[in-house]
């Protein structure tokens, strides 16, 4: 079945048909079309849902000039990452500090690591959706998912950005369901937060102004929100009882995003906020790791920077 969304040139596109009744039949023309400038219509086909908030290892991804994808633990993706900053891979303008971090995630074996909790995610996951199959006693015909947006609906590849749950029907308020699979894969300790600025609670709920909060209170408003500080306790209660990417004997050595912007020979471009501290800095994006607790972290992206300098906050590192 083809996908409802696709990517052409950048842009997302999408093909949809006459909207359907309850009957599943389309509808007259007179009941799809709401008014001058509304149509109700029908998406024909399947697509993916981003999970919002957190990040997970990758299983397979593009190696530096590469557009096919290859296995994390293949032999081409091994030697990249025993040292992908030797001279004969061409320039890339990292910030030497950054380097100099990542020599010590990066080395023989990274690239096995990362798929193997690649894999411990992805089953995790399976098993979390397969048990709400059979508590609801439905089957892949009846189960549904509930999907919850924030201020970015879709990501660049014409996937969905959202919280995502079980399906109750009739009863899809917060209080009746258990929590969403973003805040179990953390909990699990298979996920990382990836928490992005505006799309995570409390700053998905108001405008983009209001939800830009003062220098000197990101640690306030970390700690006050419920959904948020959960999230970041569910990480500190897993690094602290070494289970998933936590494991002593075999943590997660590099980050996802790390590996996907070291395999497309990027530079991170997200601004960074410690959310451990009531201070007024935003680090430059190369400068995340000196936040040292994934959870900590509060990404923003470039083009809502201005925003928060404007508000007062105080860019370091920027030159």
């Amino acid at each position: 079945m083809a996908d409802i969304f696709f990517d052409i040139g950048g842009n997302i596109r999408a093909v949809g048909s006459i909207r359907r009744g309850i009957d599943g039949q389309p509808q007259s023309l007179d009941s799809s079309i709401a008014d001058g400038d509304t149509i109700g219509f029908h998406l024909r086909g399947s697509g993916s849902v981003r999970f919002l908030g957190v990040d997970t290892p990758e299983k397979n991804f593009q190696l530096p000039g590469s557009q096919a994808s290859r296995r994390l633990d293949s032999a081409e993706w091994d030697a990249y990452l025993t040292d992908p900053f030797l001279p004969g891979l061409g320039s890339y303008h990292l910030d030497a500090r950054l380097i100099e971090y990542l020599r010590g995630r990066v080395g023989p074996g990274a690239g096995i690591n990362h798929r193997f909790h690649g894999e411990r995610a992805e089953q995790a996951l399976i098993e979390q959706v397969q048990a709400d199959m059979d508590a609801l006693g439905q089957n892949p015909d009846t189960f549904g998912y509930f999907f919850a947006f924030s201020h970015e609906v879709f990501d660049a590849y014409g996937r969905f950005l959202a919280f995502i749950n079980r399906n109750q029907p009739n009863a899809n308020t917060p209080n009746s369901r258990p929590l969403s699979y973003n805040e179990r894969q953390l909990e699990k300790g298979v996920a990382l937060p990836y928490f992005i600025w505006p799309n995570i609670a409390p700053f998905r709920e108001k405008s983009l102004l209001d939800a830009v909060f003062a220098p000197g209170m990101a640690k306030r408003v970390a700690e006050s929100n419920i959904d948020l500080s959960r999230a970041r306790n569910f990480v500190s209660q897993a690094r602290a009882n070494k289970i998933g990417v936590f494991n002593s004997d075999n943590t997660l050595c590099l980050e996802a995003f790390e590996v996907r912007y070291l395999g497309r020979r990027e530079i991170p471009n997200r601004a960074v906020i410690d959310l451990s501290r009531d201070d007024d800095v935003i680090l430059q994006a190369q400068h995340y790791f000196r936040i040292p607790n994934v959870e900590d972290r509060l990404y923003i992206p470039p083009a809502f920077v201005p925003l928060f300098v404007t508000r007062g906050w105080r860019l370091e590192g920027w030159f």
